[in-house]
């Protein structure tokens, strides 16, 4: 069977806060360059490049709101500006500018179904110059002058309705074992983007081998290399896959083609892992089983790493 985790109103209230950042940012391809005239001149323009290593702006706060890793390849320049300068542009503008902005896959743009049976006054007339449609579908984007603005009730069903899709059904057979340092932690949600699978796994193994919870880890955004350096020391290595000889503490991890990681979790016992599949908030700590993981990272190649 499959199990939904309940959002506290406190849990709610701090994503409301984080979930859209305080500047809107907007990213064109060479093809939609007419457009930077529209922005006016309370704006900054940024190469692609550069705005990706601009210390405010590469901030887990901004790239989990504005999902980059599902930006387009194409994208050249990207826009900055203050919240209030958007809505003051001329209508059709908006509408152009946004409706790239689902083309070359930015975050905080979700088709209208996410708003059935939510959407009421005054949120409608709010939400209705952020309405747009896209090969045959309608789309609202969300950007903080407008998310500021609408009632709190609207935000908190929001909220719910992306975390559902977040927390896809696993499979959860009658034996779901916990280790004590990660018990606190599976079927919750954190309070902020950020968290990952590697600062996941790193916290259990560590948390483990020191006999006490190392929260501080869990909540950090870890990368690739940090994440090794973490194994290294706790005396980890890379072992032979073997998938039907895995052991109670082994941390699988998962590697593209040029051998970056993508994902990693760490084995409780009899093929059951803590795992986080992102670093958003809405990516919830779990106990999943095997098949779920394999499922879910069939495209990428398995390593195991052991004590």
């Amino acid at each position: 069977m499959s199990k939904r985790i309940n959002l506290s109103q406190g849990k709610l209230e701090k994503w409301e806060e984080a979930f859209v950042p305080e500047k809107d940012v907007f990213f064109l391809r060479d093809q939609d360059l007419h457009l930077l005239k529209e922005f006016g001149m309370n704006c900054l323009l940024f190469s692609k490049e550069e705005f990706m290593k601009h210390p405010t702006y590469k901030a887990v706060s901004y790239g989990s709101s504005y999902t980059y890793w599902t930006l387009s390849q194409d994208i050249s320049t990207v826009v900055v500006l203050p919240h209030r300068v958007f809505p003051s542009l001329n209508q059709s503008v908006r509408t152009a500018i946004l409706k790239i902005q689902q083309q070359v896959g930015r975050g905080l743009v979700f088709e209208a179904r996410y708003f059935e049976g939510i959407l009421r006054e005054p949120a409608k007339t709010l939400l209705a110059p952020y309405e747009f449609v896209s090969k045959d579908r309608v789309y609202i984007a969300i950007q903080k002058e407008v998310w500021n603005q609408l009632p709190k009730s609207l935000k908190s069903d929001l909220l719910n309705r992306i975390a559902f899709d977040y927390d896809t059904p696993g499979i959860f057979d009658p034996y779901v074992p916990t280790e004590s340092v990660t018990s606190t932690y599976v079927n919750t949600y954190p309070n902020s983007h950020g968290a990952n699978c590697l600062s996941s796994t790193l916290f259990a193994a560590a948390s483990i081998q020191a006999g006490y919870t190392l929260d501080w880890i869990i909540k950090e955004w870890v990368h690739p290399t940090t994440f090794i350096n973490g194994l290294t020391q706790l005396g980890y290595k890379e072992v032979p896959l073997s998938m039907d000889a895995i052991f109670p503490h082994d941390i699988l991890v998962w590697k593209d083609e040029k051998n970056q990681i993508v994902h990693a979790s760490f084995h409780i016992d009899k093929n059951y892992f803590f795992n986080k599949n992102g670093q958003v908030f809405f990516n919830p700590w779990k106990t999943v089983h095997m098949r779920e993981l394999e499922e879910q990272w069939s495209a990428y190649k398995i390593h195991v790493y052991r004590k």
